[in-house]
């Protein structure tokens, strides 16, 4: 740093991830911030700003960088194959700017897999394919079991995942992210754009589910998603989520009204009917979880 650039006005350091330098380290950068030579620019790139000691914070500029809207992304990538005279679907092009997470970098390298993995044509199948997504007519086929209430339905549509060996932990996250969706539908239609390809579909599910049930699915989902590690395996943590679902759904059950919280209400109601016989474990037992 003490020395002059030879070839240019001023030498740039770009410490990349830099919170992961040591005590030791940033003990040692900090006399040069401190007194920094008028020909030396220091910039430091980060994840995670607060594992950065506050003597150096204090002498930076911070610029948070935002992540760019996934229709942005989707225009760009449109764009580049277009230039490249390759083929690729609005789906496909969804798919790999939702799997990029704001970044136009990851959605690049996403891409070029995506050419390489459909031999020169980005599809959707051969996008969820690569990302191990799983394929929206499953969760729809779930969620549209959970609306009738139909066990069996829920149980086959899981067993023609295993089938095709599809990861259930992305399953329950594909899950949540459509829920998402749902509830954005049903609160503020207008953020599902007009030319997105599962407009209609988002939309009839959101006509069929209350606003509070999307809640709640949404909830086990994600809940599941963090416990399936801690089930037996990943068939039984998924199919736990999804019974967890259905018993939670408000349905009228020995002819008590179907209103929010009907699980509870029924199970209550249950409970009320039998005479206690002095057993208070198997009266905690037969109580709900909760309500």
């Amino acid at each position: 740093a003490p020395y002059a650039p030879t070839s240019a006005r001023f030498k740039v350091y770009i410490i990349d991830e830099v919170h992961m330098l040591s005590k030791s380290a940033f003990n040692a950068m900090l006399k040069t911030l401190e007194e920094p030579p008028g020909h030396v620019k220091f910039i430091l790139a980060t994840t995670d700003p607060q594992k950065i000691p506050v003597t150096v914070l204090s002498r930076c500029l911070q610029f948070n960088l935002k992540q760019i809207p996934q229709p942005q992304i989707k225009a760009q990538l449109k764009k580049i194959l277009a230039l490249e005279n390759v083929s690729g679907d609005d789906e496909a092009l969804t798919l790999v700017a939702r799997a990029a997470h704001g970044s136009l970098r990851d959605s690049l390298s996403l891409l070029d897999q995506a050419i390489a993995h459909g031999g020169g044509r980005v599809e959707h199948q051969s996008v969820r394919a690569m990302l191990g997504s799983v394929e929206q007519d499953y969760l729809r086929d779930i969620l549209n079991a959970l609306q009738q209430h139909d066990g069996v339905a829920l149980m086959a549509v899981a067993d023609r995942m295993a089938e095709r060996s599809l990861s259930f932990e992305i399953a329950l996250q594909d899950l949540a992210t459509l829920l998402h969706r749902v509830a954005l539908a049903q609160t503020v239609p207008q953020a599902i754009a007009a030319d997105d390809p599962e407009r209609d579909a988002v939309m009839a599910l959101a006509a069929g589910f209350g606003a509070e049930e999307i809640q709640l699915l949404y909830q086990i989902a994600i809940t599941g998603r963090h416990d399936i590690g801690l089930a037996p395996d990943d068939y039984a943590g998924f199919t736990m989520a999804l019974m967890r679902m259905l018993a939670f759904m408000p349905a009228a059950r020995d002819g008590i009204a179907a209103v929010a919280p009907a699980p509870a209400r029924a199970a209550v109601a249950d409970v009320k009917k039998k005479p206690f016989n002095g057993d208070w474990n198997a009266l905690i037992n037969r109580l709900p979880l909760a309500g």
